[in-house]
């Protein structure tokens, strides 16, 4: 399996103004699959269709979606790809998604209806295409996963979702600034990995 990293994910934060979170977009291709992990949201999709257009892809050829959890920023732009098999946590249909607000929650729906039909849930442990271990990390919401694979070209790969999000949160981790249950997991993980995969920022290389 071969990984290509088509958006770097990130958050703009301006008070009063402006806040908006958009996830790494990944692009995972082995035998006949394309997958996408973590399709993104509206800030990113320019970006994802400029990458895209570059590698002659159109949404018809994603045959699958990954998705870590399901947050606007991460799944929103799963509504694009109709065809596509959708995959996560089976927890996600016990959401009630009208708490995320009168607007938001309309957003939510709008998604999750979108993939009616074309849903195949996960649970911890479990292997995603025969390929992509599951890790259940319920810390960022009770769907969370976290994912490891191994690919050709950046070898083994650590995606630990939002339970950390960036190379700040890492870098607490590893000075032991976090000593939670997730620093536990993060700690376990790396020392057998060669890239950390991170949600709202530019890979890290572990080895």
């Amino acid at each position: 399996m071969k990984i290509d990293i088509l958006v770097n994910g990130g958050n703009v934060w301006i008070p009063g103004s402006v806040q908006s979170s958009f996830s790494t977009i990944a692009l995972l291709e082995f035998e006949n699959k394309k997958i996408l992990l973590e399709p993104g949201y509206l800030p990113s999709i320019m970006f994802l269709e400029e990458e895209m257009n570059k590698r002659n892809l159109r949404p018809d050829d994603i045959t699958d979606l990954i998705i870590s959890h399901v947050h606007l920023d991460h799944g929103y732009n799963s509504i694009f790809f109709k065809k596509s098999l959708v995959h996560v946590h089976e927890s996600y249909s016990k959401k009630d998604y009208k708490k995320f607000g009168i607007i938001m929650g309309q957003a939510y729906d709008q998604m999750v209806k979108s993939w009616e039909g074309r849903v195949k849930t996960f649970k911890d442990g479990d292997l995603i295409l025969g390929k992509i271990k599951v890790l259940h990390t319920p810390y960022h919401s009770k769907d969370h996963v976290s994912f490891i694979f191994d690919t050709e070209n950046m070898g083994k790969v650590f995606f630990p979702g939002d339970i950390c999000m960036n190379r700040i949160e890492l870098y607490d981790i590893i000075r032991n600034l976090r000593t939670d249950k997730v620093a536990d997991i993060m700690k376990e993980n790396i020392s057998n990995v060669d890239w950390i995969l991170f949600t709202h920022d530019k890979p890290y290389k572990v080895r």
